[in-house]
């Protein structure tokens, strides 16, 4: 029983680790928190389930892939559009439009899909597979796989590609990154959109743990934030750890004490590691930038 527990922990760990990457991405790249990060999931949830699983009868996969496309062009948007132009306001000011543009993402997903809350139970349904004695649903099993997938994706792109080595230079030094030659704005744009797919993904992932409601990612992108601050504000790898121990902890308290205080035993962690190590687990570092 409590191997089923810690793997339905890690499994929604990994879902805040997710969100957690893409505020690491922004902050180290733009020197903004992205707020919007929980809409963008929901926005990508009902773009996936409403629009293309039920509306157009589509494969997952397929669904899956134009609902990450959708959320790419959308972030891209919004930096070359919105972000382009307050950039040499206060960060405060692009904060706050964030959260601006949050709002306005989840009053248009209740325009145009309603307030009613969409089932949706997965490619797998209710299919689980037994290992070792303990009984692990399938729908977390590919949550952790696609997540794993995703962090060794993304750790050759950022090491070993062109595209990689001109966002770590963006993120270093953005004006010295100018005077060489690489296209900044084009640069920011390309890493909120991927921002904005890891939060599509995470929506993706979702979907089929929960109900598809305009409010199922304002908690998940809160503690998305909690993850990367436990893990270590700004650092890839401690948002990944926070992120997966966040949901490992929560899990395991909700089941020792009781489910109705799973969002406050997060937030308490939260409370604990500003006291004790307010640094985070894996405290940022010029290397984490790079």
């Amino acid at each position: 029983m409590v191997g089923q527990v810690i793997v339905s922990g890690a499994a929604m760990g990994a879902i805040y680790a997710l969100v957690a990457l893409g505020y690491v991405f922004v902050w180290n790249t733009m020197g903004i928190i992205n707020f919007a990060a929980g809409e963008f999931l929901t926005f990508a949830a009902f773009v996936f389930v409403a629009t293309f699983l039920v509306g157009l009868d589509l494969p997952f996969s397929v669904a899956a892939l134009l609902a990450a496309a959708v959320m790419a062009v959308l972030g891209a948007a919004f930096s070359r559009i919105v972000f382009s132009r307050l950039q040499r306001q206060r960060p405060l000011v692009a904060i706050i439009s964030t959260v601006g543009f949050g709002i306005f993402l989840k009053e248009i997903a209740r325009i145009i899909w309603g307030p009613e809350p969409i089932l949706y139970t997965g490619p797998f349904g209710s299919g689980t597979t037994a290992f070792l004695g303990v009984v692990l649903a399938d729908q977390q099993l590919l949550v952790l796989g696609v997540v794993t997938g995703i962090m060794a994706l993304q750790y050759v792109v950022l090491r070993y590609t062109m595209a990689g080595k001109v966002m770590r230079a963006v993120a270093l030094d953005r004006d010295t990154a100018g005077l060489m030659g690489i296209p900044v704005d084009r640069v920011l744009a390309r890493t909120f959109a991927y921002s904005c797919v890891l939060a599509a993904i995470a929506g993706i992932l979702l979907a089929p743990l929960f109900f598809v409601t305009t409010e199922m990612g304002t908690l998940v992108g809160l503690k998305g934030f909690v993850a990367m601050i436990i893990g270590g504000f700004g650092s890839m790898p401690g948002a990944i750890i926070g992120g997966l121990l966040l949901g490992v902890v929560e899990n395991l308290a909700a089941f020792q004490i009781s489910s109705a205080y799973k969002d406050a035993i997060a937030f308490t962690l939260l409370l604990a590691f500003l006291v004790v190590r307010p640094q985070g687990i894996l405290p940022e570092r010029s290397v984490d930038r790079a």
